[in-house]
């Protein structure tokens, strides 16, 4: 009798065969919403294969391309989430994951630019740390989604200059984060911090992600925007942009990410007294935004 341990349990000569095996191997992952969903992608990934018949040629310039995606991965810097967020994937999960309670602020997606451990400055305080750009002076309320304040949150907030850069764009290592900066509101709820005038900008022109745009879209800019994360006991977590009316990129979002009441007036000013008190001696810009948070999840 021939010896038949080293024969395969299966068949990969039909296209059938190899996804049945590929599932029934994954069927046995223990975890079971792991498992719901390495089912699900396998069936979707190898049905996509089959539906476009991709090819060996193909297939290997794609990993080619992931590979190269990862060399432009650091601290402050993700490259696929720029992928995530251009292909509409970002904005269908918050949307899909976070509905809210009518009035509360509506989420939008985190960007591939946050950094942990944002430096802490105090409410009032200028955050820009030398960025370039017009001053401009935000604030505004945290309140719950019964109209409460919401006292001590944490408010990371990170925004480009006028070049439309952020800090981990230019040399973060040696010049040390600006226009980022982690708040607490006081026990009203209230936060405020100068900055300068975010402006539009294009995704990183120097990694993978605006090769695709260009081969695809061609819209790779993003309107101005302000960067918002607030956390709070109590409350559930909330991650949104807070854009200006004046952008010129407000319909043509490369990630999809405008919502219309995020969309806010930041104010031109003349030389004179800022709503804090201090006098101004040359042009400045003003925002005023209330966030409203909801319960965090039983």
């Amino acid at each position: 009798m021939s010896d038949t341990s080293n024969t395969p349990e299966q068949r990969y000569d039909a296209l059938h065969l190899i996804t049945d095996e590929v599932l029934a191997r994954y069927s046995k992952t223990p975890d079971p919403r792991l498992r719901e969903l390495m089912l699900s992608l396998i069936k979707h990934i190898h049905s996509f294969a089959k539906e476009v018949k991709l090819t060996a040629e193909e297939w290997a310039f794609t990993m080619n391309f992931l590979e190269e995606t990862g060399k432009w991965c650091s601290p402050g810097r993700n490259e696929f989430m720029i992928f995530s967020d251009a292909l509409g994937l970002s904005m269908l999960t918050v949307t899909q994951d976070y509905p809210r309670p009518e009035h509360a602020t509506e989420p939008t997606l985190v960007g591939p630019f946050l950094l942990e451990n944002a430096p802490q400055f105090p409410m009032g305080a200028d955050i820009s740390a030398g960025a370039a750009g017009t001053p401009m002076y935000a604030h505004g309320q945290v309140l719950d989604i019964h109209g409460q304040p919401v006292a001590h949150a944490i408010i990371d907030v990170w925004h480009s200059d006028d070049r439309g850069l952020y800090d981990v764009q230019d040399g973060l290592e040696e010049k040390g984060p600006w226009a980022r900066a982690a708040l607490t509101t006081d026990a009203d709820g209230r936060y405020s911090f100068w900055s300068v005038l975010p402006v539009d900008y294009p995704v990183p022109q120097d990694g993978t992600a605006i090769q695709m745009l260009q081969a695809t879209t061609g819209r790779s800019w993003r309107p101005a925007h302000l960067h918002f994360r607030i956390q709070a006991p109590g409350q559930r977590p909330l991650i949104t942009h807070i854009f200006d009316r004046n952008s010129q990129n407000l319909n043509s979002d490369a990630v999809f990410g405008v919502r219309p009441s995020l969309i806010a007036d930041f104010k031109p000013q003349t030389p004179g007294q800022a709503p804090d008190g201090k006098s101004m001696d040359r042009d400045f810009f003003t925002l005023e935004y209330n966030f409203t948070m909801t319960d965090a999840l039983a």
